[in-house]
C-alpha cells in the first residue's frame, strides 16, 4: 500500500483518520498533496479536508465500480471520462 505523502501536514489525528480510510484515499491524499500542496494545507487549516476527501473518495469509488466494461483504461482515465476533477475542490 502507498504511503501518505507529507504526513507531518496533517497533524498525527488526520493523518490516521486518511490512513484508516484506506488505499484509494491515501492516493486522492497524495494527488492532492502533491499537486495543490497550498489548497490542501488550506483544507487542513480551515477543517474541511476530511468531509472532502471522503466525498471524493466515495465518488470515484461509484464510479470506478460501476464501469466493469472499461477496465481496459485505468482509473484515472476512467475517471477522465466522467470529467471527475483531479483537484481538490477548491
Amino acid at each position: 500500500m502507498e504511503n501518505l505523502y507529507d504526513r507531518e501536514m496533517y497533524g498525527a489525528d488526520l493523518a490516521s483518520e486518511v490512513e484508516q480510510l484506506g488505499r484509494i484515499a491515501i492516493g486522492i491524499a497524495n494527488r492532492w498533496v502533491l499537486g495543490w500542496p497550498s489548497v490542501a494545507q488550506r483544507m487542513v487549516e480551515n477543517g474541511t479536508y476530511l468531509n472532502l476527501l471522503i466525498s471524493q473518495v466515495e465518488l470515484e469509488k461509484t464510479i470506478l465500480s460501476n464501469e466493469p466494461g472499461m477496465r481496459h483504461l485505468s482509473p484515472s482515465e476512467i475517471l477522465s471520462v466522467y470529467e471527475i476533477r483531479e483537484a481538490p475542490p477548491y
